[in-house]
Formats: C-alpha cells, sequence, structure tokens
C-alpha cells in the first residue's frame, strides 16, 4: 500500500480542480468550441503541474561539471527528467492518460470530424513521428556529449563534446521498468497531443484560412503549447526559460508533423523523444 500513498494524496488533490473543469465544460454552449477547449487545455496543465510536487517526475539541470547552473566549460544549460522508476505509479499514470484521452474526445465529440488523426498510412505516420522522436532527441545528445556514441564517425568535429554522466543528470533507469515507461511515455503524451494537436491546432486551422493558415495554426499551437509550461517552468521547477526553449521546439516539431500525419506521427514523435530523455539511454 505504500505505493500508492503517492497517489491517493495527488488525486485528491487534482480532484477538485477536475470536478471544476468538468463542471465549466458540461455548463458551456456546445458552440463555444474555442473557450471549451481551452479550459481542457487548462484542466489538464493543472493536472500534469500537480506531478510535481508528489515526486511523480523530477526536472534538473546540469553542466558537465555536475552543477545545477551552467559550468564555464559549458556555453548552455542542460535539461534532464526522470519519471518515478515505481511500477504501479507508472500503470495508475498510464491508466489516467487513456481516461483523460477518452474524457476529451467525449467533451470535444461534435469537433472530432476536422482532427485528422493519422495520415493516409499509419504505418507511415508512425515512421515519420520516429524521425521526429529523433530531431528532438538529436539537441540532447549533443549537450549530454552522447552524440559519439551513436554517430563515432564524428570524433574530433565540434560536435565531440565532454560527455555528461548520466548520474549527473537523473541516474540510470531499471532495466524492468523500461517497457511501462515507454508505453506511459506514449499515453501520457498522447493525452498532449489530442488537445494541442487534435483539438486546438484543428480549430485553429478552421478559423485561418489559406495555405498560410494552416502553418499560423500549427505555430500557434506550438506557441500556447510552450505558454503551458510557464507555471512549471518559472514557479514549480525553476528551470526558466531553457525548459521553455525544449518545449516551444518540440511542439513545433510535433505541430509541424500533425499537419500531414496527425494526432498519430505527433503523439510518437513526442512520446519516443519523452522516452529517450527520461530513460536515461541518451
Amino acid at each position: 500500500m505504500e505505493n500508492l500513498e503517492p497517489w491517493v494524496a495527488y488525486l485528491l488533490t487534482v480532484l477538485p480542480g477536475l470536478l471544476l473543469v468538468g463542471i465549466i465544460v458540461a455548463l458551456l454552449p456546445r458552440q463555444a468550441h474555442g473557450v471549451r477547449i481551452l479550459m481542457l487545455v487548462l484542466g489538464f496543465v493543472f493536472v500534469r503541474d500537480a506531478m510535481s510536487p508528489h515526486g511523480l517526475w523530477t526536472f534538473g539541470m546540469v553542466g558537465p561539471s555536475g552543477t545545477s547552473t551552467v559550468s564555464d566549460e559549458f556555453e548552455l544549460p542542460v535539461l534532464w527528467l526522470r519519471f518515478t522508476d515505481d511500477p504501479v505509479a507508472l500503470l495508475v499514470m498510464t491508466v489516467a492518460s487513456l481516461a483523460l484521452v477518452a474524457a476529451i474526445v467525449f467533451a470535444c465529440r461534435d469537433l472530432r470530424w476536422m482532427v485528422l488523426w493519422t495520415g493516409r498510412r499509419w504505418w507511415a505516420s508512425a515512421l515519420v513521428g520516429l524521425v521526429g522522436t529523433a530531431v528532438i532527441a538529436l539537441p540532447f545528445l549533443y549537450f549530454y556529449g552522447t552524440l559519439l556514441e551513436w554517430f563515432p564517425l564524428l570524433e574530433g568535429t565540434p560536435f565531440d563534446r565532454p560527455v555528461i554522466p548520466v548520474e549527473q543528470r537523473g541516474g540510470s533507469v531499471a532495466a524492468g521498468v523500461m517497457v511501462l515507461l515507454a508505453i506511459f511515455a506514449l499515453c501520457g503524451n498522447l493525452v498532449e497531443e489530442v488537445l494541442f494537436r487534435g483539438f486546438l491546432q484543428a480549430h485553429l486551422e478552421d478559423h485561418l484560412p489559406g495555405r498560410s493558415g494552416r502553418w499560423r495554426a500549427a505555430l500557434l499551437s506550438a506557441l500556447i503549447f510552450a505558454a503551458g509550461h510557464l507555471f512549471l517552468a518559472y514557479n514549480l521547477t525553476g528551470l526558466g526559460w531553457p525548459l521553455l526553449a525544449f518545449t516551444l521546439f518540440e511542439g513545433l516539431v510535433c505541430a509541424v508533423i500533425a499537419m500531414r500525419h496527425g494526432v498519430l506521427g505527433a503523439t510518437v514523435a513526442h512520446g519516443g523523444a519523452i522516452f529517450l530523455l527520461t530513460s536515461g539511454l541518451i
């Protein structure tokens, strides 16, 4: 039962907020699509950010010397992220994420027609998502100094950076939880992609005419996605602009993928990148 104690506390914390958001969404007129999506986004941000004080995930920032600030030999701060390694907690979070997806789709059931769930071929969307995973992960491979482990031919080039040991950026993750971690990373980020790329980006596209409107909608969804991390970046973690820069970059990659490959492609890119970051594999 000790494994469930943090979850009981977490659920008791978020339950009043979830009920409030649910009541508002239920009372809104059906034509108030933008307000409904905004309320769902705010509800998700609240639920996600409440994980931090309950220790269900941890952020940090480190340089080659292992300090929590930028070192003299390193120009930029390096972010790291870890989820709990408790398999019970990961399983609960996975189930909760799928429940949230179902609730969001139900709340926006009259808007499902505008959502691009996948491209013409689902497997092609998944493959493009994997490419997106690599694009999001590459800067971390560079800053962690582990790029040479994947591309040895870069030795002696400007990409040959000092290695930051995994112990200084969250530590190793037990092999026994890797599968659960991967499943949770996909399901957890499916929630965000359904909201931000599925409904929000599609709603913006519907209100922005022309080809340029699609790109503006993608840019806006990425900017709003990054803005949804303001409280997390400045109040909960104190990491500030580096976390915002990462979420903006991540949001842009996912938004561009979603334009032609839908929620599936964006979810694979987002979930795959978060899995690599939280697993200590890069």
